[in-house]
């Protein structure tokens, strides 16, 4: 870290430069490098970087009537966002969006797009977890006819609140057959390269998770419903 001394030109600099970021703190202006942190994904993170490079890679591969159809969507409807807001989509975007769902369940891209419908969101649910289990409990059983139930979560974070809108990741493409717990410590573990016993005990964290519905036959689906836990 080094101090930085303003004159009559400079009196302010904010942000980063090649590495080194200038900011204010109680001794005035400094510069300090940009920390790096490495990135190991694992085999389930990198197999969800790929699909998205690869649905870049198929747009152009499209045909123009194709494209039309996905530009027709775009223009006949605003997509209902994980948050429940409204929101308006380019063609291309409801394309990348409607197809990630496709390579999660192992199929084809879909070329063009099904006839929209609405989704509804999975009911509330809450979590638990011991040093043996990580579990999505629902009060009443749950079943979704003719959907899919993706179940999305958060890295351990420090802050305790269901309205960051922190990275997700998909965890799992759950078959929503009836069920009153879905068991996901092997599948958080494996996601995230570490062993849950251990993470357990020594951590001090708060984990969200999040699961949205997506129609069995096509892209869409529906928010997110999210809840909350504390590890440790």
């Amino acid at each position: 870290m080094a101090t930085v001394t303003y004159g009559a030109l400079v009196t302010e600099l904010t942000g980063s430069i090649a590495g080194t970021t200038f900011q204010q703190n109680a001794s005035g202006g400094i510069a300090r490098s940009r920390p790096y942190t490495p990135v190991n994904p694992s085999a389930e993170q990198s197999e969800r970087q790929l699909a998205m490079f690869r649905l870049v890679a198929y747009w152009p591969t499209l045909s123009i009537a194709n494209r039309t159809l996905w530009n027709n969507l775009a223009a006949a409807h605003n997509k209902i966002n994980d948050w429940g807001n409204y929101k308006k989509l380019s063609g291309y975007q409801w394309m990348i969006s409607y197809n990630l769902i496709a390579f999660t369940q192992q199929q084809a891209p879909w070329p063009y797009p099904q006839a929209y419908t609405l989704v509804d969101p999975v009911p509330a649910f809450t979590l638990s977890a011991d040093a043996t289990k990580f579990d999505i409990d629902f009060a009443v059983p749950a079943s979704f006819p003719g959907t899919y139930a993706g179940i999305y979560v958060t890295a351990p974070m420090r802050l305790s609140s269901l309205k960051l809108r922190k990275s997700t990741f998909l965890l799992w493409l759950w078959p929503t057959y009836n069920t009153s717990v879905i068991h996901i410590k092997d599948l958080y573990q494996a996601f995230f390269n570490l062993t849950w016993a251990d993470f357990y005990a020594a951590s001090q964290c708060f984990i969200i998770v999040r699961m949205k519905n997506f129609a069995e036959d096509t892209g869409y689906g529906s928010p997110f419903t999210s809840a909350l836990i504390k590890i440790g």
